[in-house]
């Protein structure tokens, strides 16, 4: 079947229409999609680093409140010999940091000074347990805001004793400050946990153990107030898979069904089947929550996709902050979008028939010559001849015109690409020429060790080519020493390895053996390298030898 010009043109235009529109919609839609989520993604790891920054200044009055304890204790400007003082020691410090649940001393005898907030009649709890020559006694008192006393009675009946409690053990054990691991409040049903540490003699004894209880539901409260998105959730996960804080409202306990004793919920526990997907993503198994830096997830959950981030906290405390959104939070108007714009193509693609069949024999030539110009462009192609006479439409006038300025346009583009592409190869020999005229060798690693950089002053030291790359420290043939010339280094000790470990490397004297056999002392210093974010890139070292 054979068509007539003015057919074959009128399709040949539509078809060209519906092509481009297709396959810009479809890359500008991916394309978008691709930065929305990794914008999201960018934008989670900040938000992660902010709570968990949050997070952990919240602790940081704990640790302080307790060496500072300790410290007092030292020097008995606080003891069990004056108790009074002691116990309205740990009264101000719980008016100073509202979310310090308690605080308390025990010694060797088994004396125990304990101030706690109360969820009872009164605002605090004071227990007081002496032991002396008359025998044990237990005093507990009650007091309101203005520290005014509400009640005080004795218990002969209670038994309790420091000595015998976990946080006790493990600092007199470990002679250090220590952290449990999170665990139920008894009184208060609310997340908590515990830092002590030993109380020691100015002759070095321990004379016992100070400790502070932190309500963690303020976590909660954090959390809660995350402003990512309106779907976004997140929660705080201790190592062994306990759920220390989460943004729903539910309660984190959950009773043993033996014993009926209150604990935290386990992931596995929790009622949110999108929390207990997003741990899932992790592919890790409980007591192996641990990770050395953040990491981006997704998963798969009541036909959504989400988007998750998991970041550790410090090393002080083994946990991981998740959060997770779905994917339909950002991509919700760029959908809606997209449905927009085929309706758009489609109408435009209508119209282009019509007018197609109406006006073809009138177009054909300039058409025709656009369209040429138009697959010429489609294949890379930017030199190409132009109809520029003239139609007695002014639209395909326009059109020409339009079409003109974007090939003067992309033409500017490449040349404009070309010149920069120029600028940063001489930018980068330039740089390269300036570490080569430096006196001081440079050896730059990534954050796997692999070598990126070493400059001729390093390759002569080793007695290497200058032009000789090595990837990798393994196998080289040179050897480096102690200052006394005689112990060899292994690997872990060599100044790069230590410096992408994090130490300070300043003016360290180190002699290397080159390939020849040829010794020379240096002078290495290095550090790691962190950008903006603090996350880690590598190291580099710089040496210079000296006799």
């Amino acid at each position: 079947m054979r068509l007539s010009i003015s057919k074959a043109l009128a399709l040949g235009i539509v078809s060209l229409q519906v092509i481009t529109v297709c396959v810009i919609l479809a890359s500008s839609y991916l394309s978008t999609e691709q930065v929305l989520i990794g914008h999201a993604q960018q934008l989670m790891r900040n938000l992660s680093r902010e709570v968990i920054d949050r997070s952990e200044e919240f602790l940081a009055p704990a640790r302080s409140a307790v060496s500072l304890t300790g410290r007092l204790a030292h020097h008995q400007v606080v003891s069990s010999e004056k108790p009074d003082e002691m116990e309205q020691y740990f009264f101000d410090q719980l008016i100073l940091h509202p979310h310090i649940a308690g605080i308390y001393y025990g010694n060797l005898a088994g004396e125990f000074h304990f101030v706690r907030r109360s969820i009872e009649d009164a605002a605090f709890h004071i227990k007081r347990v002496k032991e002396d020559s008359k025998g044990r006694s237990v005093l507990n008192r009650w007091f309101g805001e203005d520290h005014s006393l509400i009640k005080s009675e004795t218990d002969p009946n209670d038994a309790y004793d420091p000595r015998t409690r976990p946080w006790f053990k493990k600092a007199l054990m470990e002679r250090k400050q220590i952290w449990t691991d999170p665990y139920l409040f008894f009184t208060s049903n609310t997340p908590g946990i515990t830092v002590a540490s030993p109380v020691f003699s100015k002759g070095g004894d321990v004379l016992g153990v100070v400790g502070v209880d932190i309500d963690l539901s303020s976590l909660s409260d954090f959390l809660g107030f995350l402003e990512l998105s309106e779907h976004a959730s997140a929660l705080i996960l201790n190592n062994n898979g306990d759920v220390i804080a989460h943004r729903s409202n539910g309660p984190l306990y959950t009773e043993d069904a033996n014993t009926g004793v209150r604990r935290l919920m386990h992931i596995d526990e929790v009622k949110s089947d999108a929390a207990r997907a997003a741990v899932k993503s992790l592919g890790k198994k409980p007591g192996w929550y641990v990770l050395n830096t953040a990491m981006n997830t997704s998963f798969e959950h009541d036909g959504k996709t989400y988007q998750t981030v998991f970041t550790p906290f410090s090393d002080k405390w083994p946990w991981l902050l998740g959060i997770y959104v779905p994917e339909d939070d950002f991509l919700t108007e760029i959908k809606a979008n997209r449905k927009l714009n085929i309706l758009l193509a489609l109408a435009i693609t209508f119209v282009s028939v019509i007018i197609g069949v109406m006006f073809a024999r009138s177009l054909s030539r300039p058409i025709l010559s656009l369209q040429k110009s138009v697959n010429a462009v489609k294949n890379g192609e930017l030199e190409v001849d132009i109809d520029k006479s003239g139609s007695v439409f002014s639209d395909i006038d326009e059109t020409t015109t339009a079409f003109s300025n974007m090939i003067a346009f992309l033409k500017d583009n490449r040349t404009k690409n070309q010149d920069l592409k120029k600028q940063l190869s001489h930018q980068a020999h330039f740089m390269e020429a300036v570490l080569a005229a430096i006196d001081d060798g440079v050896v730059v690693c990534d954050i796997d060790g692999k070598l990126i950089y070493s400059s001729r002053v390093v390759m002569r030291l080793r007695g290497l080519p200058e032009d000789e790359r090595l990837d990798r420290f393994d196998d080289v043939p040179f050897k480096l020493f102690a200052a006394d010339g005689k112990t060899l280094l292994s690997k872990a000790q060599w100044p790069i390895y230590r410096a992408l470990s994090e130490e300070m490397i300043t003016e360290e004297d180190v002699i290397i053996e080159s390939a020849l056999g040829v010794r020379k002392h240096l002078l290495i210093s290095g550090k790691a390298i962190f950008d903006t974010n603090g996350e880690k890139l590598g190291a580099y070292i710089s040496m210079r030898p000296y006799a």
